[in-house]
Formats: structure tokens, C-alpha cells, sequence
């Protein structure tokens, strides 16, 4: 022990090295082993806590490169590779589905409803859409509350009126089918002339030479590998244009057509604005309207127009871009002045504003060159000046005041829109619109088919505007007195646009071809002769009569073919039954006066299903219905033809008239 005493410091003085010092606790030990002062290899749970059998808790773990063996890490990553492998498998199948055209369809057509379904409509009902100051039926409700003032009101337990229902579903075309394989190239390219012919002459938003051209790369053995998808999907839509026109406004194969466009539609809508897909869209919107949904045209043109805004094509500067100058500056310029045109067009036709207005447009951009589209030029003045007009319509409807001096002069801006016509457009003019400024010889010009339908189309435009101008006149019994000239001038406008339309579809098939056009004039028209009538029985009853007659002898040809006109038909069917209720039954062995056929003794008992007549038993009851308000004066007063304390009711008119009148006008438009 002493010997061991005295060698210690000793080995201290001799340099000895120092003895071990206590190790450092490792970072990465557990709380336990840190409070017993141990050591910890680190792991979960550490050697010592796992024998003893109590959590091994770690107070704070820093970052590790050595861990990568852990248990938890490792499968937590693996639980990640799993879900990310899941996640691609379902994208990967995803794409294949949509790359194939059949469950591509058929995936998009359970994803929303098909054009087919939009068009024909849902198995509920639909109330009718807004009728604005410009459109036919805003004239029909004019004239039924006309008719209610005078006592003829609505029951109170009458049901809303809904719109008339559409025709019945055809089973669509057999998935995986494209319809663009059903059109030779020889049909293809006779197609488009029918859409030049049509279409394309009023609104010169495609070039003709282009279209053929593109025909040939899509038959060539490249087929539509030769053509991007822009200008696949509008030789589609020029395709069901023309199919349309053909078929007087229902086509299967156009709507097949349009079923393979409707994806590209959309991306046109959420894309960016590029030139393709305003041309695509413009061609939707002109589709809309052939298809008879006048309501979708409006609101497409307004989307396409405000995409020109976005691109910048109503200021001329913008005729600088390199894509405006790729697309052709002069072709730019025919499509903004078409869309502006076209927007205008059924802004009119739905009683809704339109998108732009001529402030926002650049003064100085130019228009397209007259001797190249003159029906668009002249076209781009008709649309500033029924702008003029709405505001002038929409400021009386708000007021109800009529401003005669403001009447007048836009009267005669459309007088001299009609006189500054190219000679070329000109239709001879009726006394009406002959002015003594006016000195312009006509020159004879060759009248081709095409030519015939743009110098008529002028003419009931013009006569549109004046019924539009005049129409306020009408509004009301003490307005026309007041103002008997005008209103005069209103019926005889009326009148001539009936004449007009019956003579053409007499000497040409322009009518039954553009039946969606030409109807609209010809329901505006009905619809200011039967104000006229309502307001004035006595007045306008027999000067309407012959035209009235007209208009029903000109949709009688064609009610059980096209699907516009018995659109029409549909809407007018609340008229049934109406005559016989006012006595008309016993006109039925003799002639009514001004020549027109007999009426029938009974009504007519409806076909089953609710489906429209055909046009001799329309017409029929739309007679009975025209004696019925003609003779509603008399009725009235109770000296009316067979009027008899049966059905009359103590106030004069027959019991059940307030509300078989009230159904009519709701299903008038």
C-alpha cells in the first residue's frame, strides 16, 4: 500500500499522462439515461429502456445522417411511394381515356349535357325567358294588358306560362363514330359554297378559297394531321352551318357535329383570345342562331366580342400585331365589323343590350372595302344607326312618353340609310320611301339568288326599324288617337313586310332555307298588327285582315316539316278553341268578308301527345282567332254574331274568354 502512496505523485512529477476524464453525454441521448447520468446508443427505444421495459422519450432530436435505417422513416416513406404510385396509375388512365375519341365522348357527356340536351331541352319545365322592348312578344303582352284593362283579365289559379316544349329526342349516333367520316370530300366542298351562299356573303368572317383549300388538306392522305384542331373544329361548324340551312334549322349530323366541337368551344371560351378561336366562336354563335336559339347566339357573340376587346381589334393599332398581320389585317377587319354586325342582329332580335358600343370602337378603324363586302358595309351603318333606335325605344318603355319630333327624325334617318343603299342592294322602294331629295337612278343589275335574298333582307330591316320607331303609338287606345297618322303608318309598314316575305317565298325557296331569319320579321310584324287590332277593333280589323292571312298561308306550307315553324305553330296552339267561344260557328257554311276560307264549326280536337297540328287545321283556328278579336268590340257590347245569355256573362263577354285569352298570350311568345 505505501509502495503504491509514494508512486502516485511521483508518476504525477515524472509527466505521466493524466488520468481519463468522464465522457461527454452524447446529444442524442433519452431523457432517462440523461437524468441516471448513462450512456445512450441513440435509438427508439435505447438499449437500456428497452430492457427495462419503460418509453424512451428524447427531449429534443436533432437532425441525423446515420438514421436512415429507421424502422418508422422507413415506412412512412414507403406508405408516400405508394400513395404517389396510386396517384399516377389513376392519371395515367385518365389520359387514356380522354385520348380515345369513344370514352372520351362518353366521359365528356356524362360530365355535362350535350348540345342535343341543350337543345331539346330538360324533362322539366322552363319559364319564359325575358321579352325585351324590341322583340314580337313584348307587343303580345302590350296587347294582353290592353285587353285586361278592359276587363279580360287572368284567373288567379292560372298556371305561369312555360315555354313550348321541344321536339321529341332522336337516339344519338353510335359512340366512336366520328360524324366528320360520314362526308365525302365532294360533299364537304359543296358544303361550304352553301355556307358562302348563306352565311358567309352577309358576314364575311371566313374566305371561301381558304375553306376549299383547307377541304383538300383535310381528304389528303395526311388527313387531320395536315390542319391544327382550330381549323378542324370550323370546317366542322361550316359543315353543320350548311346542314342546317339545308335542312330549314334541324339536322342530326350537324348536331353530331357540333357534339365533337363542343370541347374546343369551351377552351376558345377560358383560352386566350387568339384569332382561331374568335373565328370558332363567331361560327358557334351563327350555328346557335340556324339552330333556332336566338337566346345562346346573343349571349356567344357578346363573349366573342369582348375577346376582340381583350385582343385589341377595335383600335387600329392594333392591325400592327404580328398575329393580325399572320392572320391577314384586311380579314381581321371583315371579322370585327361581322361580330359587331352580328351582335347588333341579336340584340334586336332578343329585346337585349348589346356588348360594345360605338364610342368604345376607334373612329379611325377602318372598315371593310365597300366594293368587296357591300352588304357589310351598309350592314355596319343599319347596326350604329339601331343603336340610335334602341335608346329611342328603351327611353319611351322607361317613360312612357312619346317624343313625336325625335320619332320623326329617326324615321327619316332610315329613309336616307335606305337611299344611300348601293343601287346594287336597292329593292324597288315602296310610295313610303321615296324621297324628293332623293335623285339617285337605279341601275339594272343581274339578280342572282344570293343577291335577291341580300336586297330583301335590306328591305325588312329597314321596315324592322320602323316598326320599332312607330311601335310606341300602339301602346295604348288614347296613343292612337292621338297620333293617327302614325299609327297608320305602323299597320301599313306591318302589312308590307307580310307582302314582302309571301312574295318571295312565292317566286324563290330563300324563305324555306332561312326560315329562322325571315321569322322573325314576320312574328314582329303579327305581333303589331294583332296590338293594332286589340287596341282598335273597329280601326284596323278589316285593313289587317288580308295580310294576316298571308302570314298564315305562308307558314301553312311548311308547319309539318321544319322544326321552326312548328315552333311557331307550338307557341300559338292556346289559340284553339277561341272563335267557336265567340260565336264564329256560325260563319262556318259561308266565306268570312275580304275573302278568306270558312271557319270551322267546332274546334279542332288536339292530336295526342300535345304534338302541333298540321297547317291546314292551324290555320283554321288562327282565322277563327283573328274574327274572334276582331269582332271582340262587338262581343263586348253584347250585339256580337251568336252571342247569347248562355255564355255571356253579366258584364257583356263570354265567361270563359278572360282566361282562354290570358292562355293565349302567355303562349304567344
Amino acid at each position: 500500500m505505501s509502495s503504491s502512496l509514494d508512486e502516485r505523485p511521483t508518476s504525477i512529477h515524472d509527466g505521466d499522462p493524466p488520468r481519463k476524464r468522464r465522457r461527454k453525454y452524447i446529444a442524442k441521448a433519452c431523457n432517462e439515461c440523461k437524468r441516471r447520468k448513462i450512456k445512450c446508443n441513440g435509438q427508439i427505444p435505447c438499449l437500456r429502456c428497452g430492457r427495462q421495459g419503460i418509453d424512451c422519450v428524447y427531449a429534443d432530436r436533432p437532425n441525423r445522417g446515420d438514421d436512415d435505417d429507421d424502422p418508422q422513416i422507413l415506412e412512412r416513406l414507403c406508405a408516400q411511394m405508394s400513395a404517389m404510385q396510386d396517384q399516377i396509375a389513376t392519371l395515367s388512365a385518365t389520359v387514356q381515356t380522354l385520348s380515345r375519341p369513344d370514352l372520351g365522348s362518353q366521359t365528356a357527356a356524362r360530365a355535362r349535357p350535350s348540345p342535343r340536351a341543350v337543345l331539346r331541352g330538360g324533362p322539366s319545365p322552363r319559364e319564359p325567358p325575358f321579352q325585351g322592348p324590341t322583340t314580337s312578344g313584348f307587343g303580345f303582352d302590350l296587347a294582353r294588358s290592353s285587353l285586361e284593362q278592359r276587363g279580360i283579365v287572368q284567373p288567379r289559379d292560372a298556371s305561369p306560362g312555360l315555354l313550348p316544349p321541344s321536339p321529341p329526342a332522336v337516339p344519338p349516333a353510335p359512340s366512336g363514330e366520328d360524324p366528320l367520316a360520314t362526308i365525302s370530300k365532294t360533299e364537304a366542298l359543296r358544303l361550304c359554297r352553301v355556307y358562302e351562299e348563306e352565311m358567309g356573303i352577309m358576314y364575311p368572317v371566313l374566305d371561301l378559297p381558304d375553306l376549299l383549300h383547307q377541304v383538300e388538306l383535310l381528304y389528303s392522305p395526311a388527313g387531320e394531321a395536315a390542319l391544327t384542331r382550330d381549323d378542324v373544329d370550323i370546317l366542322r361548324l361550316v359543315f353543320a352551318c350548311a346542314l342546317t340551312a339545308e335542312a330549314s334549322g334541324r339536322s342530326e349530323l350537324a348536331l353530331a357535329l357540333f357534339d365533337t366541337v363542343r370541347d374546343g368551344a369551351d377552351q376558345c371560351v377560358w383560352g386566350p383570345p387568339d384569332i382561331p378561336k374568335i373565328i370558332c366562336l363567331t361560327l358557334v354563335s351563327i350555328l346557335y342562331f340556324q339552330l333556332d336559339e336566338e337566346t345562346l347566339a346573343w349571349r356567344t357573340i357578346g363573349i366573342v366580342e369582348r375577346m376582340c376587346l381583350e385582343r385589341g381589334l377595335h383600335r387600329r393599332e392594333s392591325l400592327h400585331q404580328p398575329a393580325v398581320i399572320a392572320a391577314g389585317r384586311e380579314r381581321v377587319v371583315r371579322l370585327f365589323w361581322s361580330i359587331y354586325v352580328l351582335d347588333m342582329r341579336w340584340s334586336l332580335g332578343t329585346g337585349m343590350p348589346f356588348a360594345l358600343e360605338d364610342t368604345d370602337i376607334d373612329p379611325w378603324l377602318p372598315e371593310p372595302e365597300e366594293n368587296q363586302t357591300p352588304y357589310l358595309r351598309v350592314m355596319i351603318r343599319y347596326s350604329r344607326l339601331a343603336a340610335r333606335v334602341w335608346k329611342f325605344v328603351a327611353a319611351f318603355n322607361n317613360t312612357n312618353e312619346i317624343k313625336k319630333d325625335e320619332m320623326h327624325y329617326l324615321d327619316w334617318q332610315v329613309l336616307r340609310w335606305v337611299a344611300d343603299m348601293p343601287d346594287a342592294l336597292r329593292l324597288d322602294p315602296p310610295a313610303s320611301y321615296s324621297s324628293p331629295s332623293t335623285t339617285k337612278s337605279t341601275t339594272t343589275v343581274p339578280e342572282t339568288r344570293g343577291l335577291r335574298r341580300l336586297r330583301c333582307m335590306l328591305s325588312l330591316r329597314a321596315n324592322q326599324l320602323r316598326l320599332l320607331i312607330h311601335r310606341p303609338v300602339l301602346h295604348s287606345a288614347a296613343h292612337i288617337v292621338r297620333y293617327p297618322a302614325e299609327s297608320q303608318t305602323v299597320v301599313d309598314i306591318a302589312a308590307d313586310t307580310v307582302r314582302s316575305i309571301t312574295r318571295l317565298n312565292a317566286t324563290s325557296d330563300i324563305y324555306r332555307l332561312q326560315q329562322v331569319t325571315f321569322n322573325y320579321f314576320l312574328v314582329s310584324a303579327l305581333a303589331v298588327l294583332f296590338l293594332a287590332v286589340a287596341q282598335t277593333p273597329a280601326q284596323f280589323s278589316a285593313r289587317c285582315k288580308d295580310e294576316f292571312y298571308m302570314a298564315l298561308e305562308l307558314v301553312k306550307g311548311f308547319s309539318s316539316r321544319s322544326y321552326i315553324s312548328r315552333r311557331l305553330w307550338t307557341s300559338l296552339r292556346g289559340l284553339r278553341q277561341l272563335g267557336p267561344q265567340l260565336g264564329l260557328q256560325t260563319q262556318a257554311d259561308g266565306s268570312v268578308e275580304g275573302g278568306a276560307p270558312a271557319l270551322p264549326t267546332a274546334p279542332v280536337a288536339p292530336p295526342e301527345g300535345g304534338s302541333a297540328l298540321d297547317g291546314p287545321q292551324m290555320t283554321r283556328e288562327l282565322m277563327e282567332w283573328f274574327e274572334a278579336v276582331g269582332n271582340l268590340e262587338d262581343q263586348i257590347m253584347g250585339v256580337g254574331v251568336g252571342a247569347s245569355d248562355e255564355w255571356l256573362g253579366g258584364r257583356g263577354y263570354p265567361l270563359d274568354y278572360g282566361a282562354e285569352l290570358s292562355s293565349v298570350m302567355r303562349d304567344c311568345f
